[in-house]
């Protein structure tokens, strides 16, 4: 019934809306407008190098981490979006100036079209009868940014124009606002079409120790001549400073500037003729390297022939990543964002960049990229496997782990939460249920010392995955319960457990469901009195949380320092939370008869028509016995919004009760790419936000956090593994005999061969391959790159 590819115009029609639509089956998303209701971005990253840009043109590069070391000034400012790298355009007859992006000069375009794709984006506009094109990407290995820049002249007479590039150097870590002191340090100078910019290294008190120098920035311009370079920010701005309307293109006056004791920037200025209907192209590269030399090569090395081929293999790539699983069903909103984008935020956003317009974090989080990395385990397990490992090194000798940390720094903030050091566990779990690789677990990796903050001795990753959950059983209150400490999975949470009194119901719950899901496993490599115990610990668990965690209608989230429960019904804010209730089902850890009343609590007062809050009702004065979620406006992120993340779970709860029209409902109410009114949920409509506000605030259904959220990981899982219901287990991959999707074609790889399903509704399940019925729809690889058809019934 539905085609693998589908067609363009599907994604197009029904994914239209205020300010823009869907294009290329769902790879590119086309804004018409530019003033959106806040920033529509992109985030384009490599291992070592990415950049920002919104819809307007604004936005920010970096080299090597998104936070340390950003190379151009900017601030993350949601109302005026003002700041970036910006393109200037002058015709020298009439003087008019504007830009090839809506940002900096504000004028209205006769064309307007904004291209954010997988990999690029392209900014088309026609002013003055002058077409300009402007295509941004970072190529897969160069550190480095390309702008594909071309000029057309629309009208029936020759033209005179001029170009300039502009952006401030900043050269630094987001933080250092102490500008008059900091521009001192940073020194420029033009060499023929390339500016280089570096900033001399500081000297650490009291060590004469040789100081760490540090990279190269450039801008390189290839295809046409550079007449001017500037490099003073009040040369080329003027006085008074306008960034649409600079001076030195006002004036004509184009002073050199020094190179240092400026407001640093940088400007490359070059003058163009076109004829009637002529077009010129050339070639902006905006990076950075180790030392000028690197630099210097760096930005001469890209032309426009190589530009169009490394631009070629950035496409390829992400649609390669993005298309190794791919679903069709009767959404092709549900389809553009399972099989598109929310892959693209999570691999490129999230894992590669660690970057955003409303955070620039740099970082790893622990939790965080090691959950990312699950949303990669049907199309790329090796990368899941990677990022394990990567996370394993960020473990201490006593089982506690780094909450974050810079890589190849020595930035970091040990974890203080009590669930932290089990994402590992839960993460090689996940892996194992994929791959069923338990070679992996033999991997030696380091264990940090908390001493020397170096590593020190070696284990397995087995043994990693141990300590790490000994550390939690060890940190149990009197009544069998983890301690939160400060906070479980709910950050929020952060001044509950700081005596160490405090309880996590969560934590149980996610401790048995790995517990149980271990034993299997050690007893099958002959651990079996590692099995036994981990057996007992769990079924002690289960007391403790049925016992002490339930509150005659719903689930705890716990309990505080002080003893009052957190999510209780003698709670008047705060009274229930929606981690307990949903992953009460999804560990198996409740009574049937408990699992339905917490999720019929669910059902009554967290479900909205746009996801599900994580609590209810929220807090509204700052309470120091529960945490900085009480701090945040009533109804906003974990106070009271949807935070998706948690969302995400409740699609599997319900799946997992039954209830798959409510399940899918809340799925596709989560969906961006679904939302009518775009104005009043002012995100973009093609990644997840990582909040929307709930029923206390005045903005409810207002999303924000887009891009930085782990939600995009989790609703990729969420669509194959639980409304398609086709998972994977260590056994094989197993087609549930009910799920939310009746009706859909699902191709997914697994174990070196892929298996294309295609399921309707029949008079039972059944579940059939070119072989013959599959007992129980368990379907086995047989690891030798075939295709498998597979037809799933479904009554």
């Amino acid at each position: 019934m539905f085609s693998l590819t589908g067609t363009s115009s599907d994604h197009e029609t029904s994914c239209a809306g205020q300010y823009g639509r869907f294009e290329d089956f769902g790879r590119t998303f086309v804004i018409t407008d530019p003033a959106t209701p806040t920033p529509w971005v992109n985030v384009m990253a490599n291992e070592r190098y990415g950049t920002v840009v919104s819809q307007a043109g604004s936005g920010y590069s970096w080299y090597e981490n998104s936070q340390i070391h950003r190379l151009n000034r900017w601030e993350n400012d949601l109302i005026q979006d003002r700041q970036g790298r910006y393109l200037y355009i002058q015709d020298l007859e009439s003087g008019d100036l504007w830009s090839t992006t809506y940002q900096p000069t504000l004028v209205k375009a006769a064309r307007e079209e904004i291209r954010h794709s997988i990999g690029s984006t392209t900014y088309i506009r026609e002013v003055n009868l002058i077409r300009s094109e402007q295509t941004v990407f970072v190529p897969l290995d160069e550190t480095c940014e390309v702008w594909k820049v071309s000029f057309t002249n629309l009208s029936t007479r020759a033209r005179k124009l001029r170009w300039a590039t502009y952006l401030e150097w900043f050269l630094g870590a987001a933080g250092e606002f102490h500008r008059e002191f900091f521009r001192l340090f940073i020194e420029t100078q033009s060499v023929g079409n390339v500016q280089i910019a570096w900033r001399h290294p500081g000297l650490i008190e009291d060590h004469r120790g040789k100081p760490e120098v540090g990279p190269t920035a450039f801008v390189g311009v290839v295809g046409t001549d550079v007449a001017h370079w500037m490099s003073g920010k009040t040369d080329f701005l003027g006085v008074p400073a306008r960034l649409d309307q600079p001076g030195a293109l006002v004036k004509g006056e184009f002073p050199k500037g020094t190179g240092r004791w400026e407001d640093p920037c940088s400007s490359a200025i070059g003058d163009l003729e076109l004829d009637p209907g002529q077009t010129v192209s050339f070639v902006v590269v905006i990076g950075a390297a180790g030392d000028a030399t690197q630099a210097l090569k760096l930005a001469q090395e890209i032309t426009l022939s190589t530009a169009d081929k490394l631009l070629e293999k950035v496409t390829a790539y992400w649609t390669d990543v993005t298309e190794r699983t791919v679903v069709r069903t009767d959404d092709p909103g549900l389809d553009v964002m399972a099989n598109t984008w929310l892959k693209y935020q999570a691999l490129c956003g999230r894992m590669t960049a660690r970057s955003a317009y409303y955070q620039q974090g740099g970082a790893y989080g622990f939790r965080d990229q090691l959950q990312d990395s699950l949303s990669l385990l049907n199309s790329i397990p090796e990368r899941t496997k990677k990022q394990i490992l990567i996370h394993a090194e960020a473990t201490y000798e006593d089982g506690g782990v780094r909450h974050w940390w810079h890589p190849n720094t020595q930035i970091f903030a040990e974890s203080r939460h009590s669930d932290t050091c089990l994402w590992l566990s839960y993460g090689t779990l996940a892996y194992l249920d994929e791959t069923n690789d338990l070679k992996t677990l033999e991997t030696t990796c380091r264990y940090l010392s908390r001493e020397t903050q170096r590593f020190g001795e070696s284990g397995t990753l087995l043994d990693h995955c141990f300590r790490g959950i000994q550390r939690a059983l060890d940190r149990r209150s009197p009544r069998g319960l983890p301690l939160i400490q400060a906070g479980d999975w709910n950050d929020g949470l952060s001044h509950a457990g700081i005596d160490g009194k405090g309880e996590s119901v969560w934590v149980g719950m996610f401790l048995y469901d790995i517990l149980n899901r271990f034993v299997p496993i050690l007893t099958e490599i002959g651990l079996t009195d590692k099995a036994a115990e981990f057996a007992k610990e769990a079924a002690s668990l289960a007391f403790a949380v049925n016992e002490y965690g339930w509150d005659g209608d719903w689930y705890l989230e716990g309990t505080a320092d002080d003893g009052r429960p957190l999510g209780g019904k003698e709670n008047t804010s705060g009274q229930l939370y929606l981690n307990p209730q949903t992953w009460a089902l999804i560990t198996g850890i409740a009574p049937a008869d408990r699992a339905k009343k917490a999720m019929q609590a669910v059902k009554d007062r967290l479900i909205k028509d746009y996801g599900v809050l994580l609590l209810a009702p929220a807090y509204s004065t700052v309470d120091p016995w529960v945490g900085y979620i009480t701090r945040y406006a009533p109804g906003s992120r974990e106070n009271g919004g949807v935070y998706s993340h948690a969302s995400t779970w409740a699609v599997q709860a319900l799946a997992l009760a039954g209830d798959h029209d409510l399940a899918l409902k809340v799925y596709k109410d989560m969906l961006p790419s679904l939302k009518k009114d775009r104005d009043h949920y002012a995100a973009e409509p093609y990644v997840m936000p990582g909040n929307v506000d709930g029923p206390d605030s005045p903005l409810e259904g207002r999303a924000g956090w887009t891009w930085y959220t782990g939600s995009a990981a989790w609703m990729v899982r969420m669509a194959y593994d639980w409304l398609c219901g086709v998972r994977a287990t260590r056994e094989g991959l197993v087609v549930s005999e009910h799920a939310p999707l009746k009706d859909f074609k699902l191709r997914r790889a697994f174990r070196g061969d892929v298996f294309e399903f295609h399921a309707s509704q029949g008079s039972e399940f059944k579940v059939s391959t070119e072989d013959g019925v599959a007992p129980h729809g368990l379907l086995k690889s047989t690891g030798s790159n075939q295709t498998h058809k597979v037809q799933i019934f479904r009554a």
